[in-house]
């Protein structure tokens, strides 16, 4: 190794070693959806109830009306709110050998301060489809749609976050 390449390390390993021993991390978690009141706007759908429980897991007040008083709370009408299931085949008995699963979220934040954030969260994952383990897929099925709306709710307090760094 060259003089250059020892040093332009060894500053590198200097400057992490720094930053992690004085406890710097990036961010795990925001607070921008925890313990508020919240006005959610939207039908009964499983995946809006979901949310509704896992935004309730987290302190928050759900209001599920328009006209009730909320000061500074956060009304979040959900425009759209779907989960899409493909399955495809490969071989010559076009048997199905994996499934793929779509979420897309649309969704529009705003206060009383009259914040506006209109915003569409998609993501997609894959399933291995198995015949003979269709229990297990279901479960697992579950368990993603469980993480879909987990991020989608991360989404939501990355842009809150963002807005309110911007303002």
């Amino acid at each position: 190794m060259k003089f250059s390449q020892k040093f332009i390390f060894s500053c590198f390993f200097i400057t992490l070693f720094l930053l992690s021993s004085c406890g710097y991390s990036l961010r795990e978690s925001s607070s921008e959806l925890l313990q508020q009141d919240l006005v959610l706007i939207s039908d009964n759908s499983d995946l809006n109830l979901e949310l509704i429980s896992q935004l309730k897991a987290k302190g928050n007040k759900i209001f599920r009306a328009k006209n009730i008083e909320n000061k500074n709370g956060l009304i979040i009408r959900i425009k759209f709110h779907k989960l899409n299931k493909f399955s495809g085949a490969i071989g010559a008995g076009a048997r199905t050998t994996q499934a793929r699963l779509d979420y897309v979220i649309s969704y529009e934040l705003s206060s009383k301060k009259k914040i506006i954030i209109e915003h569409i969260y998609e993501s997609t994952k894959y399933l291995s489809f198995n015949q003979s383990d269709l229990l297990s897929m279901e479960r697992e099925e579950k368990i993603l749609v469980r993480n879909f709306i987990n991020d989608g709710i991360k989404n939501m307090e990355f842009l809150l976050a963002s807005k309110d760094n911007e303002n």
